[in-house]
Order: C-alpha cells, then sequence, then structure tokens
C-alpha cells in the first residue's frame, strides 16, 4: 500500500533527530497526558457525574471495541514499517496495523472531554491530531489505520450519544455527594 502522507512524514523525521524525538512522544507518550488530563477532568468534575454520563462513556467504548475486534478481522494493513521493510522509529508491534488503538484512544478521550467539559475540546482534538501524525510518522500506521480508528471512535460515541437513557439517571452519582 503506497501512503504518500505517511511515507512524507516518515522520510522527514527520519532525517532529523528532532522531529524524530518529537514524532515518538506524540506516538507514544501523548496518549498517557491526555489520559491523565481526562482523568483530572474527570476528578475536577466528580460532583457532577451522572449514572448516564458514566453509562455513555462505557457504552462508547464497548461500542468501539467490539468495532475494533470486528473491523480488525475484516481490513488487514500491514503495518508501514513491514510493508516497506524498514526500521520504525520507535516500538511497534508486528500485527495488523488497522485500526490504531492509540488513535482510537485519543478520539474517544476527546469526546468524553466534550461530554465533560466541552471548552477543552481544542485541547484534546490537537492532542488527537498529534498522536494521528506521530503513529503515522513513527510507521506504525498508515493514513487508512488512523482514519477508521477516528471513525469508530466517532461511531461509538454516536450511538452512546443517541440512547436515551433513563431521567433518573441524569441526577449526580450517589458517590460523588459531600457527607
Amino acid at each position: 500500500m503506497t501512503d504518500s502522507l505517511q511515507q512524507a512524514l516518515h522520510a522527514a523525521a527520519a532525517g532529523s533527530l528532532a522531529l524524530s524525538g518529537v514524532a515518538v512522544f506524540c506516538a507514544n507518550v501523548l496518549l498517557l497526558v491526555l489520559v491523565a488530563l481526562l482523568a483530572a477532568l474527570l476528578l475536577r468534575h466528580l460532583r457532577t457525574l451522572t449514572p448516564a454520563l458514566l453509562a455513555r462513556m462505557t457504552l462508547s467504548l464497548l461500542v468501539a471495541t467490539l468495532l475494533t475486534l470486528l473491523l480488525g478481522r475484516l481490513i488487514v494493513d500491514p503495518r508501514p514499517y513491514l510493508a516497506e521493510n524498514y526500521v520504525p522509529l520507535a516500538h511497534v508491534a508486528a500485527d495488523n496495523g488497522f485500526p490504531s488503538d492509540h488513535t482510537l484512544i485519543a478520539a474517544l478521550l476527546l469526546g468524553w472531554a466534550c461530554w465533560l467539559e466541552r471548552r477543552w475540546w481544542p485541547v484534546f482534538a490537537a492532542g488527537l491530531l498529534a498522536v494521528m501524525l506521530g503513529r503515522l510518522t513513527i510507521g506504525a500506521h498508515h493514513t487508512l489505520d488512523v482514519l477508521g480508528s477516528v471513525i469508530i471512535a466517532g461511531v461509538g460515541l454516536l450511538i452512546a450519544a443517541l440512547v436515551p437513557w433513563p431521567t433518573n439517571w441524569l441526577t449526580r452519582v450517589p458517590f460523588s455527594q459531600s457527607h
């Protein structure tokens, strides 16, 4: 599979120690930063979390996971470093490249952050884009893999958002009440 975007990003980073370092950070470390940021948002909103929000988050994760498992068996896309026979810029698994788990999680985090506190969406959107570009640059994924992950996460988020949760689930979670 020829992926001009992935090849150009990889070639640029392979020729620059600074770009390579940024790519590895974006591909492998930035996701942990986004998870920590979402955890901080959850703690900030602990007193206002509702069962509906927690159920939406759980359902979106479940739907995205099931779609990932199904589509990962149907769409076979060898990772770029294997298909093009080069050394990736960071450790990368040798399994099917579709979809990108890192991108999928970053996209879910973006959706969840929007549900928690909408003003944080630009930060999470920038993080998602950086993770996507990092995964492409290090040679872990093709563009199809990262875009497919965003679509899968989007479907999971959409389905969870459209579920009519019981009205009593719209009140805060009992464990978040002060005693």
